[in-house]
């Protein structure tokens, strides 16, 4: 359980006007309350005037949330104090958090699916309105880029997906991956203090050359025009990759192993969305084009380093020197001639 750090102990009312008590449960308008709280106390008197409930209506919520694995402090003339999460993420704490991250789209928690991506894609073509988000605590065929399989086992882990109707020109999301990864890798070396944490052309996240986490976009295209997708990460956050299949073991790394800290899984998913859907808006606004050169250099892995690039069945070494305004990778040929990849699977060679 990811524990919340404990500040001096005082009493406070939360900042704000929660007039979306209406539109959220009890339990998640409660949580809310402790969120803006957090490190402090909220008192019991100012959750139940709010809610319009009882004090033992408010204690029965609590007792409820606990089982659920929050661990709630209750202190006499204080009143309650959020002190800890599970890592299994439960839906009145997202709501509460997508609440504190001004997000206000619909979210799917599921506990378990073939692929969130997949899930996202069946959830489009049935009339759900978009943009919405699936996660799971688990899927049973997680996949990445090339049909590979993504590992991913309960518990101290994130798999979500994002879906989106931008019926814009496809030109527009050229480099809609790249982007996202700069966004996110950008906001995960903050947020973690990981400073060699960066991104693997063209979809990975590694530190250390290790993966920490995979990126997979998938679209409906019509007449050059993107009319739906679905944007999907996989992030080994709590776990113990040792516990990872052999093959996939050591290349392998989690955020908790590389900071040495256990992380809020709550509060990861919940700033991972909205980083990645400011990081959309962008695209559709046709910013990203002239920023994308800028920011890839401080977050690209393979900067520099020799590699094997295999495209198709044509195979050639040489060394990554960046990517070009296309969000194409650039290899240096032995020759010193150069060389333009937009796909094809990149390994390093020493």
């Amino acid at each position: 359980m990811a524990k919340y750090p404990l500040g001096k102990k005082k009493v406070l009312k939360p900042k704000g006007k929660f007039s979306a008590v209406r539109k959220k449960s009890p339990d998640s308008f409660l949580l809310s309350c402790l969120l803006q709280a957090s490190p402090h106390y909220v008192s019991g008197n100012y959750i139940a005037e709010r809610l319009k409930m009882s004090r033992v209506g408010i204690w029965s919520r609590v007792d409820k949330l606990r089982k659920s694995g929050l661990s709630i402090e209750a202190s006499q003339n204080r009143g309650y104090r959020l002190a800890g999460e599970p890592d299994l993420l439960i839906r009145p704490l997202l709501e509460a958090w997508f609440k504190e991250c001004d997000i206000d789209y619909p979210f799917f928690l599921l506990n378990n699916t073939d692929s969130t991506n997949s899930e996202a894609e069946r959830l489009l073509s049935s009339g759900q309105e978009a943009p919405f988000v699936v996660i799971s605590h688990q899927q049973e065929t997680g996949r990445g880029r090339m049909g590979r399989k993504w590992h991913s086992p309960k518990g101290g882990n994130l798999y979500l997906s994002i879906a989106l109707k931008p019926n814009v020109e496809l030109v527009k999301f050229r480099n809609f991956t790249l982007w996202q990864g700069i966004s996110i890798g950008k906001f995960l070396k903050s947020h973690t203090g990981i400073e060699s944490l960066s991104v693997k052309w063209p979809n990975d996240l590694v530190c250390e050359n290790k993966k920490i986490g995979g990126m997979l976009t998938e679209a409906s295209i019509d007449c050059d025009q993107v009319r739906s997708m679905v944007f999907g990460i996989g992030l080994n956050v709590n776990s113990s990759t040792n516990q990872f299949p052999k093959d996939i073991r050591d290349s392998s790394a989690s955020l908790m192993e590389l900071s040495g800290t256990k992380w809020r899984m709550h509060e990861l998913a919940t700033n991972l969305i909205k980083i990645s859907m400011h990081a959309s808006q962008e695209c559709l606004d046709g910013k990203v084009d002239r920023k994308l050169l800028k920011n890839w250099g401080e977050m690209d892995y393979l900067n520099g380093k020799e590699v094997k690039v295999q495209n198709g069945k044509e195979t050639f070494s040489g060394t990554a020197t960046g990517i070009d305004k296309a969000g194409e990778l650039i290899i240096k040929l032995k020759n010193g001639r150069k060389k333009i990849i937009n796909a094809g699977e990149v390994r390093l060679t020493r």
